[in-house]
């Protein structure tokens, strides 16, 4: 056997052992979350998404936040004609916040200081009956608005903007 052929088959047998632990995660645990690296503390970014305040400012024409009680949250959001409420309550998770609905839909948040002190690396999961596609675009959005509002004070918009656009954002 060639040294080509040994290097083709170790390949092959790391490829189908990449493959096969990808294949083995099916809890929604493992649910493809989107990052952000924001530059504040772990506690600034913490306290923003405890604030419904703030976490209304956030979603904008998506919905907002109330606070219905000690650590319980109501969440109204507005896709076009469709609105929905989810009732949850937050748990102070290692690292983190968990966001748990009596529907068993969850928001999991994850906070880590980010390398050469640039901040906080923030990282959202959802688990829901669609966690791919509201982890992916959404979660990134409101990730992207959090971040903007913590480091300048406001979320980006084109609402002034003369450009004849329906939407604010």
């Amino acid at each position: 056997m060639s040294i080509l052929d040994t290097a083709k088959d170790r390949a092959t047998n790391l490829a189908a052992g990449v493959v096969n632990m990808v294949g083995d995660k099916k809890s929604p645990d493992s649910a493809n979350g989107q990052s952000v690296t924001i530059k504040a503390s772990v506690v600034e970014v913490e306290e923003l998404w405890r604030d419904a305040r703030r976490m209304s400012v956030v979603l904008g024409e998506l919905g907002d936040v109330e606070n219905t009680g000690p650590d319980r949250y109501r969440w109204n959001l507005k896709a076009g004609p469709v609105a929905t409420t989810w009732e949850c309550t937050v748990h102070t998770d290692n690292g983190g916040l968990r966001f748990t609905g009596d529907d068993g839909n969850e928001i999991l948040l994850s906070f880590r200081p980010a390398p050469n002190h640039l901040g906080t690396e923030v990282t959202l999961r959802t688990k829901t009956p669609a966690p791919g596609l509201i982890s992916g675009a959404l979660s990134f959005k409101l990730l992207y608005r959090a971040r903007a509002l913590l480091q300048t004070g406001e979320v980006p918009t084109i609402r002034n903007n003369p450009s004849a656009r329906p939407s604010a954002r």
